[in-house]
């Protein structure tokens, strides 16, 4: 029965989350969602120290809520059951605040991110809303750069990255034949690069053109043909040497119109959210001095001397 304690609290949380608080300013008046008269709605519910839940304020919480949420406390015990959980909640509220909780800085950061999240909701998302990015534009994307989602081929590799030539020739004869499974093994048991042994070495997928891994390394690893299997020769760079076995490829992919024009909606819709965020903050900072001090910045160090250097 636990697990429904705590959905039951979950849903007390979700219909009670914009609810007035006793400090806080009240809110314009809204055409209430429920039925009941002015005295019924006012009619006092809940109330622990100083907060206090209305008939109204609940009923019209449970209107608002989809029909599968309203139909979970169609009976006067569900109801109940729902009654008894805000109480609980409200305790715990309660107590979290008299100890001091609300002033705690996580809390408060969390506070400040619910409140940014509301103004996006009401400021970027709700003039969007209706405002779908139609076919005509996505057609237009597409034919402006109709290569833009093609996908160029790509690999994927595990590496072990020994320093010293030797001992990297004889690990390279061991990882030779060997299995995926075994070179994971083998990269977590001899591999000298610290950033990708506790993975077995793997350098996920990459293109041949890409930043990362080093360019020895993604010629040696498009030149094997079959996956699962180990480039014959150790691949010097780095300040060492490189075995590397071929665990994945993706064939290259050139998208038609029909394909691509999801992603293109959904890169239109993106784009038109961020310009209409990036108005908000224009107009803000036009409303609101701001001043930054960029000299200051220069005294921020971010000290990496104990991380391991990136193959």
């Amino acid at each position: 029965m636990a697990w429904k304690c705590t959905a039951i609290i979950a849903i007390a949380l979700g219909l009670l989350a914009c609810s007035k608080q006793p400090d806080e300013a009240a809110p314009e008046a809204k055409q209430p969602k429920h039925a009941l008269s002015e005295e019924q709605a006012n009619a006092v519910l809940v109330k622990v120290g100083d907060r206090t839940i209305t008939v109204g304020e609940l009923a019209d919480r449970l209107a608002s809520q989809s029909p599968y949420l309203q139909a979970r406390f169609e009976s006067p015990e569900r109801r109940k059951e729902l009654l008894d959980n805000l109480v609980r909640y409200e305790l715990l509220v309660y107590e979290a605040k008299r100890r001091g909780y609300a002033d705690d800085p996580e809390v408060v950061s969390a506070r400040r991110n619910v409140m940014i999240q509301e103004l996006i909701k009401q400021e970027v998302d709700a003039p969007l809303e209706g405002r779908e990015v139609t076919d005509e534009e996505v057609q237009a994307a597409y034919d402006a750069n109709p290569t833009e989602f093609d996908r160029p081929a790509q690999v994927r590799a595990s590496h072990i990255f020994i320093k010293n030539r030797a001992k990297a020739a004889k690990v390279l004869e061991k990882a030779k034949g060997s299995d995926r499974a075994a070179f994971t093994k083998l990269a977590r048991e001899e591999s000298e690069d610290d950033a990708t042994k506790a993975d077995g070495g793997d350098l996920r997928f990459f293109t041949v053109d890409a930043e990362k891994p080093s360019q020895a390394v993604r010629r040696a690893a498009f030149s094997v043909d079959q996956v699962g299997t180990v480039y014959p020769d150790l691949i010097p760079g780095d300040g060492g040497y490189h075995i590397v076995m071929l665990t994945g490829k993706r064939a290259e992919l050139k998208r038609t119109y029909e394909q691509a024009k999801r992603a293109i909606r959904h890169k239109l819709s993106r784009e038109r959210k961020e310009a209409a965020m990036e108005a908000l903050t224009e107009r803000l900072r036009k409303e609101v001095k701001v001043e930054v001090d960029y000299d200051a910045l220069a005294q921020v160090r971010v000290d990496l001397s104990d991380q391991p250097a990136a193959k």
